[in-house]
């Protein structure tokens, strides 16, 4: 008989689940361009690099960095360019909105492709905490198996995998 295929299932680490606690009840995110739910585990579970993207609708200079992390997002997430949101690959962002009204963060993020934790999440304070907020667009790549910071701020840097 043929051999056995070896089936490998994606889990979300520890590590990444305690980053997101705060998202509380089922940990859901939200789907690019859309106001659908994914679950966190459905998201970023086998993900190699999460990479959080802290931005606003009202920053110039955060309305230009997006859609180049938009260009590159999508070459990396070509089954998700359509705005499936899920996919093989490597890499997911996740978007922490820094705007001041939820209509302005429905209004933003409906022009994205990747993830976003909800306006009214306490997980988008935290996680904006844990990447140090100072200033925006700041673009943080953590390690999608422990959550460690890689880079801490990849705005303005080549957006390469290889680097991280």
């Amino acid at each position: 008989s043929p051999p056995s295929e070896v089936v490998v299932g994606r889990a979300l680490s520890d590590g990444m689940r305690r980053l997101f606690a705060d998202l509380g009840g089922d940990g859901t995110l939200l789907r690019g361009g859309t106001r659908r739910g994914i679950s966190l585990d459905d998201a970023l579970a086998g993900k190699e690099f999460v990479l959080l993207y802290a931005s606003a609708h009202w920053c110039g200079p955060c309305r230009q960095f997006t859609p180049q992390l938009a260009n590159y997002y999508k070459a990396m997430n070509p089954q998700t360019a359509g705005g499936s949101g899920e996919g093989g690959s490597a890499v997911e962002v996740v978007f922490l909105s820094a705007d001041h009204d939820e209509g302005s963060f429905l209004s933003y993020f409906s022009s994205m492709p990747w993830l976003a934790v909800p306006y009214d999440s306490d997980a988008r304070e935290s996680l904006m905490g844990f990447i140090r907020v100072s200033g925006i667009p700041r673009l943080c790549v953590l390690d999608g198996k422990t959550g460690r910071i890689l880079e801490d701020n990849a705005v303005g840097k080549p957006l390469d995998v290889g680097r991280w």
